[in-house]
C-alpha cells in the first residue's frame, strides 16, 4: 500500500474521534495559529492537510477566505459540517494530494499547516509546494510535535507513533524541522515550543483502531518500567502510561 492509500485508509477511521479530541481542540493551540497567522479580512488563507476544519474554522472568522485541502474525503466531509454549522460561508474545501497542490503560483497570503510533516514521505517537496503558492512577502506556518534530538529515542518515539498510526513516517527533530524550512529559501521569524501532555488510553482512541491497543499499551509500561523514555517522558505513574508531546510552531517569510 502506498504512503496516499494508507493516509486514506487511516484517517477514514479517524474522522470522528479526531475531529472531537481534545488533543486536536485545544483552544490554547489554536489561538497561538492563529496569533502566527495574523488573519485580516484581505487574506487568502490555505490549510493545508485540514483534517476535520478545526484550524480552518478557527481562522475563517479573522480571514477573507480560507481553503482548507485534505486528502481523505471523510474528513472534507467534517471539515465542511463544521463550517456550515458555524455559519462560516468563506471557507471551502478541495481534496488532493500535498506534493502536488492545484493552485497557482503566490495564490495565498499566508499557508498553515498543523500535524502533517510527519506523514509526508518527501517533506521538502511539499514544503516546496507550500512555498510556490505562497505570496511574496506571505507567511508560512508549520506547527507540529517533534521528535528529540537524540536519533536512538527519535527511532523510538517514532517507532511508537508508527504502532499506533502506520500511516506516521517520521517526527522531524526541532532542528529537523527548522532545516526544513530554511531550505525551502523561507525566514523564520518566530517559534514557539511547547508540552502537551498526552495519556495512552486517550492517545489510541483516536485511532478508532482497538485491537493495536493492548499489544502497543504493553510495549510502553515496558519500555516506561525500564527507563526507556524515548524522548517524550514516557513513564507509568501506577495507574496509566503517560508520556509528553512536544510541540513547534515556526512563523516564516517568503521574501521572494
Amino acid at each position: 500500500m502506498d504512503s496516499q492509500s494508507r493516509i486514506r485508509e487511516e484517517f477514514a477511521r479517524q474522522a470522528e474521534s479526531l475531529s472531537v479530541s481534545p488533543a486536536f481542540t485545544d483552544a490554547e493551540v489554536l489561538e497561538k495559529i492563529r496569533a502566527a497567522t495574523g488573519p485580516t479580512k484581505t487574506m487568502r488563507i490555505l490549510d493545508l492537510g485540514c483534517g476535520p476544519g478545526i484550524v480552518s474554522a478557527a481562522l475563517a472568522p479573522h480571514a477573507k477566505e480560507v481553503v482548507g485541502f485534505d486528502l481523505t474525503p471523510e474528513m472534507l466531509e467534517k471539515a465542511q459540517q463544521r463550517c456550515k454549522e458555524a455559519d462560516l460561508p468563506n471557507v471551502r474545501f478541495e481534496l488532493g494530494g500535498a506534493e502536488q497542490l492545484p493552485f497557482a503560483d503566490r495564490s495565498f497570503d499566508a499557508v498553515v499547516t498543523r500535524l502533517t510533516f510527519h506523514h509526508f514521505p518527501d517533506p521538502r517537496l511539499v514544503m516546496g509546494e507550500m512555498v510556490r503558492v505562497t505570496r511574496s512577502g506571505g507567511k508560512v506556518i508549520v506547527a507540529d510535535v517533534v521528535s528529540s534530538e537524540n536519533a536512538e529515542e527519535a527511532a523510538l518515539h517514532n517507532a511508537l507513533e508508527i504502532l499506533r498510526d502506520p500511516s506516521h513516517l517520521q517526527m522531524l527533530s526541532p532542528s529537523g524541522l527548522l532545516e526544513l524550512i530554511a531550505a525551502a529559501g523561507l525566514r523564520v521569524t518566530a517559534t514557539s515550543t511547547w508540552e502537551m501532555q498526552r495519556d495512552f488510553e486517550e492517545w489510541i482512541r483516536i485511532t478508532n483502531a482497538p485491537e493495536r491497543a493492548k499489544p502497543l499499551y504493553t510495549v510502553m509500561l515496558t519500555l516506561a518500567r525500564a527507563g526507556l523514555h524515548a524522548g517524550i517522558d514516557l513513564r507509568f505513574d501506577g495507574k496509566a502510561v503517560l508520556f509528553k508531546h512536544r510541540w513547534l510552531l515556526v512563523t516564516a517569510q517568503k521574501d521572494q
